[in-house]
Parts: C-alpha cells; sequence; structure tokens
C-alpha cells in the first residue's frame, strides 16, 4: 500500500504498526491528541495529524491519499478503572469510531479490537467470528463499539489478546512485582492469551490483505495468570506475590481492570494462520524485559 492512515498510533501496538509500515515502504499518517502523541508518532515515522476524531473535518483531505485505515485509536484503560469508567469509555470509543466511519468511505479499515469481547473461556479458545456473550467484561465495551460503529463490507476486525512489550500492562505488572504492588488477582488459573507488540503489528497488516471478517491473533498456547508470574518471578529481584480475590482488588485497581485480570482471555489464532505467524515468544520476551532496567509507571 502507499498510504496509510492510523489512529491511536502513538501507543504499544500503534507505534509498533508505524514501523512496520514504514519499513514496507507505505507513507503513514497518524492521529495525535496531545504533544507528547504527536512526538511519539513522529519518532515512529509517521507524519502526524494533530487533532482527533471530533474534528475530522480539520484533516479529511489529508486523510483521503490513505488506502487503508487503521483504527488503534480507542480509550486508554489504564487502572483504576471502575466498571462506570468503562462504560463512559465505551461510549467515546462508539462516538469515535462513528466519526472515523464517515470518513472511510469505502476504504478498507483494520480495527485492533479485543479478544476480551468473547468473555471469559473457560471452555477453551474462541477463533474468529464466534459471537460474544450477552455480557463480556466492561473492558471489552470499548472494542464492542468500535467494532459495532465501523461495521461494513470493508471492516477487518482483530481481536487480540494482551500485548506486551516495552510499555503497556505486562511491563506495568514487571514493575508492580519489583516493588510488591501486584498481587495475582484470583487463583491465578485463569488464561491471559498474549502477544507481543510486533507481532500484533505484522497481524494487523495481514489483515489489510485478507477478506473481510473478524480475525483472532495470538500466540498459543494461552498461559494462565500464575504461569506467567512464575515465570517472572524467576528473575531475582522480582518477589512472588500473593493472590487477592476479584472483589479485593477491585478497591485499588476498579471493578473492571480486576474483572479483566481474572477472566479467562483464551482465544487462539484463526483464519489468519493462513498468511501470519507469531515470531514472538511471551516467556523469552517478557523475561527479557524483567532483566532489563525498567522505570517507574507514569
Amino acid at each position: 500500500m502507499r498510504a496509510a492512515l492510523v489512529t491511536g498510533g502513538s501507543g504499544l501496538v500503534g507505534g509498533a504498526l508505524i514501523a512496520r509500515l514504514r519499513e514496507g515502504g507505505t507513507r503513514v499518517l497518524a492521529t495525535a491528541r496531545s504533544l507528547p502523541a504527536e512526538r511519539a508518532v513522529i519518532e515512529a515515522g509517521a507524519e502526524p495529524l494533530h487533532t482527533d476524531l471530533a474534528n475530522i473535518g480539520s484533516w479529511e483531505r489529508e486523510a483521503a491519499e490513505a488506502e487503508v485505515v487503521f483504527h488503534l485509536g480507542l480509550p486508554r484503560l489504564d487502572p483504576p478503572l471502575r466498571p462506570s469508567g468503562a462504560r463512559r469509555r465505551g461510549r467515546a470509543a462508539g462516538a469515535d469510531a462513528a466519526a472515523l466511519a464517515r470518513l472511510v468511505a469505502g476504504r478498507p479499515v483494520v480495527v485492533a479490537s479485543s479478544g476480551l469481547i468473547y468473555g471469559d473461556r473457560s471452555r477453551g479458545p474462541a477463533v474468529d467470528d464466534e459471537p460474544p456473550p450477552r455480557r463480556p467484561p466492561a473492558v471489552a465495551g470499548a472494542a464492542l463499539a468500535a467494532e459495532r460503529a465501523l461495521a461494513g463490507p470493508e471492516l477487518r476486525a482483530v481481536r487480540l489478546p494482551w500485548a506486551y512489550g516495552s510499555a503497556g500492562l505486562l511491563r506495568d505488572l514487571i514493575v508492580g512485582l519489583r516493588i510488591r504492588r501486584y498481587r495475582i488477582v484470583g487463583m491465578g488459573e485463569n488464561r491471559w492469551a498474549l502477544i507481543s507488540a510486533a507481532d500484533a503489528a505484522e497481524a494487523l497488516v495481514a489483515a489489510a490483505e485478507a477478506p473481510p471478517g473478524a480475525y483472532t491473533a495470538a500466540e498459543g498456547p494461552a498461559p494462565t495468570q500464575l504461569e506467567v508470574v512464575d515465570a517472572l518471578c524467576a528473575v531475582p529481584g522480582h518477589p512472588r506475590p500473593d493472590r487477592i480475590p476479584p472483589r479485593f482488588a477491585a478497591m485499588s485497581m476498579g471493578g473492571a481492570m480486576a474483572e479483566a485480570l481474572a477472566t479467562s482471555l483464551d482465544i487462539a489464532t484463526g483464519r489468519l494462520a493462513e498468511r501470519w505467524a507469531p515470531a514472538g515468544d511471551w516467556r523469552r520476551d517478557l523475561v527479557t524485559l524483567a532483566r532489563s532496567p525498567l522505570p517507574l509507571p507514569g
């Protein structure tokens, strides 16, 4: 592709996606809501559109050059996150995606969605377009709202698990273990499907070249929360944490975030395996990250 538009390019997966597209010779335009976000997308190699999705009219002409639109601009889900906050973020995500849908005008659009929309997977991994339950975890509301607002004949929804890299939830978990601020939520037997930011970016690019539809992308098989923590605690300086019931974890991280961490997020790569395979290995990559110096989360 000659040119692409990326929303949410200042995030962990967004930055990896911009870098991946630029490596392939694609010109990348990326929205940026703030000056720090603008600096981040420039460093990744994109041309910034210093605006948000509510002001599309101010940059619609520039965006018209994009052959493919990648929508990663879902609201951040940083703790503490309560159900009411997750619902507000879901409404905002729906409004942003609806504004973007008016801009897309029949062009291919790839949305980085969440595997959490499948709900708790105690009966085995979910794959591709399996319908979500009536009440998925609250944090999945933003992804569902974005999928629904962008629904159309050119939509590719890529449902991703927890992404890891130099930022994000897994990086903060490592820091939390070091400073004794993380506790295993629940018994720890729930699955945490994982994917590296670089692999997530590759999956999004692969989906752009695939037929429209819903796709899942993840490393497999999914480890349990306890297996992830055990691997990290094998690195010196990461004491083994206690367990805490989700209802008590909700007091510090919010009910929506505690619910998400206790959910069995178990998804498996489906049709996308014909075009994409993960190169990352969560155990190797997270242990390497745990052995590196990391600043406290901002």
